[in-house]
C-alpha cells in the first residue's frame, strides 16, 4: 500500500483519516491470511510521515523510497523535483494499492504519484 500526501495536509485530524483507511485495508488482509506492506516518499511532513508512525504503531513493514540526490544534476529547484518524480515512479510501481492525501488544489509530487498509479492501473483510494 503506496502512502502519499500533500505536506499541507499535515494535521492530527488527517493523520486519523488516513488511519481509518489504511485500517480498513489491513482488515481486509488479515480476513485472507495476506500481509501489508507500506511503500512512501521519506518526507518529514504530511503523509509519508503518517505512513513511518503507522507502520510503527500497526507493526507493519514499510519501504521507503528518498529522492536519489546522487543524480541531482544541479542546485536548482527544478533539479531536486526531477529526483523527487523520479521517487514517486517507484512508490507507483511497487504499490498495488495507493492511498493519497490530496490537496484541494490536486498538484505537485502527490497528483504526479497518483497520474502514475492511475496509468499502471493501481486501486487508487483519494482521502
Amino acid at each position: 500500500v503506496g502512502i502519499v500526501g500533500s505536506r499541507r495536509r499535515n494535521e492530527s485530524s488527517d493523520k486519523a483519516i488516513l488511519r481509518q483507511a489504511l485500517g480498513k485495508l489491513v482488515l481486509k488482509a488479515q480476513e485472507k491470511d495476506k500481509a501489508i506492506k507500506l511503500v512512501s516518499g521519506g518526507c518529514p511532513k504530511g503523509a509519508d510521515r503518517f505512513a513511518e508512525e503507522l507502520a510503527k504503531d500497526l507493526k507493519l513493514e514499510i519501504k521507503i523510497h528518498y529522492p536519489d540526490k546522487s543524480k541531482l544534476k544541479s542546485n536548482t529547484r527544478w533539479a531536486y523535483a526531477e529526483i523527487c518524480y523520479a521517487r514517486n515512479t517507484l512508490i507507483a510501481q511497487d504499490s498495488d494499492i495507493l492511498i493519497a492525501l490530496v490537496h484541494k488544489d490536486r498538484k505537485g509530487g502527490t497528483e504526479d504519484t497518483v497520474k502514475k498509479a492511475d496509468k499502471l492501473g493501481k486501486k487508487i483510494i483519494l482521502l
